[in-house]
């Protein structure tokens, strides 16, 4: 997980790995990503409803689109039954949702998303490893960070220029004239 929940929702699919791919599966990334358990299995419905927000607000956030997350967010909200709180001492506000519907506990990801727009869009990235689709936030103090992992796409990474460096360095040995005798 992300630690960031509009993050942790894009990530349910990269590449061509679903891992939403039926409405347990729902349930249970909620249950995961600290959302909560919806009252009732989600639907087929629920499952299409999510799935197609996570792929909209993807696109937007990594095409640094503001506007999109916005209204993606105010759509979904039109539709989501509960009411906004307020923080006293942070004045951030958090939704109390009328029910455990997928479409109320899908809210905090939104509202986490919203701040993301407002705040570090320009921070969000895509994993740099040709094989790995995870956007994260870069929080190095110059925005350089390039992977989603140091440990495990950044050192996959390395190790590949350093072979390839190697293998090109043999290759220049073995075709170099021996030296006259």
């Amino acid at each position: 997980m992300a630690a960031r929940p509009s993050l942790d929702l894009c990530n349910t699919r990269l590449g061509d790995r679903e891992l939403l791919k039926h409405p347990e599966d729902l349930a249970r990334w909620m249950a995961g990503a600290h959302l909560g358990l919806p009252a009732a299995v989600p639907t087929r419905r629920d499952l299409q409803s999510v799935t197609g927000l996570r792929d909209e607000l993807r696109e937007a956030l990594l095409g640094g689109d503001r506007r999109a997350v916005g209204e993606l967010a105010g759509s979904w909200f039109s539709q989501a039954r509960g009411y906004l709180d307020v923080d006293p001492e942070s004045l951030r506000p958090s939704f109390c949702p009328d029910g455990a519907t997928c479409r109320c506990l899908v809210v905090p990801a939104l509202l986490d998303a919203l701040d993301l727009a407002r705040e570090m869009l320009q921070r969000v990235r895509e994993c740099a490893a040709p094989d790995c689709f995870v956007i994260y936030l870069d929080e190095s103090r110059n925005g350089s960070r390039r992977w989603c992992a140091m440990d495990r796409c950044g050192a996959r990474s390395k190790v590949q220029a350093y072979l390839t460096r190697q293998r090109a360095a043999h290759a220049d040995d073995a075709g170099e004239a021996p030296p006259p005798a």
